[in-house]
């Protein structure tokens, strides 16, 4: 990836919806994946391509999951988005009443919703969209997390999907197993992701050109990934984002343990 200047860039921001500047500060490879923060409401390039796709998809009465919600991107998109569910995974109850806070401060007076990817406590069909952000590679059965996606949207509802993804790679690359005592068993050298609410978090996959293949066989259709960019908007480099259609009927359910 080329190097990218640090400073500011002019744009309009398509989460909410003025125009902005965003602060690009590049990783040590040249990424802004993480960088590019809205002046105004917070967001940052990853959050901002994910945010673009949903809006011109959904209109405000679209009932859609965010798996985040202690974020920028959750305040952002309630305010156009009334009838959006956030969620995080909190294992601790100190945890969840820190984020609780972090979203009284910034004025949704709301406990923090626990959710658990592979296990979602939504009814069946019940979504109009749902939208994830780096949080697969930290699912150990990321096919299951799939499954459940599926589960919870309605037939023809949207999947948004954001992880470090790489086009280059064949299949998914497995880092770390757990069973189901909770042993992690590491397959390669450990590697954790930033979290800022929490620290590191344990990676267990690499995804390739696997993860769309995993989606489809989940009872998705029109499966692509996406490389995202739009430097009006602030996103002078491409954020891949996997989008998918839920099918009309969906495959029967995995065997246990699988």
């Amino acid at each position: 990836m080329s190097a990218a200047p640090a400073g500011w860039l002019a744009g309009r921001c398509v989460t909410c919806g003025g125009a902005s500047r965003f602060l690009a500060v590049p990783a040590a490879d040249g990424s802004l994946r993480e960088s590019l923060r809205c002046e105004a409401c917070g967001c940052i390039a990853r959050q901002r391509a994910v945010a673009g796709l949903l809006l011109d998809a959904v209109g405000p009465g679209a009932e859609v999951y965010l798996t985040e919600q202690a974020s920028a991107l959750y305040l952002a998109l309630r305010r156009r988005l009334p009838r959006l569910h956030g969620s995080e995974w909190t294992a601790a109850a100190w945890q969840r009443l820190r984020m609780s806070a972090w979203l009284w401060r910034h004025g949704v007076p709301r406990l923090v919703r626990r959710e658990d990817v592979t296990a979602l406590g939504f009814g069946d069909a019940g979504l109009d969209a749902v939208a994830s952000l780096d949080v697969l590679e930290h699912v150990s059965d990321y096919r299951r997390a799939l499954r459940e996606f599926a589960r919870v949207l309605r037939p023809g509802g949207l999947l948004l999907l954001c992880v470090p993804y790489d086009p280059a790679l064949a299949g998914v690359d497995t880092l770390a197993t757990v069973d189901a005592a909770g042993t992690v068993t590491h397959l390669r050298p450990p590697e954790y992701h930033g979290d800022p609410l929490g620290g590191g978090v344990l990676c267990f996959h690499r995804f390739g050109d696997g993860l769309p293949e995993a989606v489809a066989a989940a009872g998705f259709e029109d499966v692509e990934a996406m490389p995202v960019r739009d430097a009006a908007a602030g996103l002078p480099q491409p954020v891949w984002v996997i989008r998918a259609v839920r099918s009309r009927s969906l495959p029967p359910p995995a065997p246990p343990g699988r």
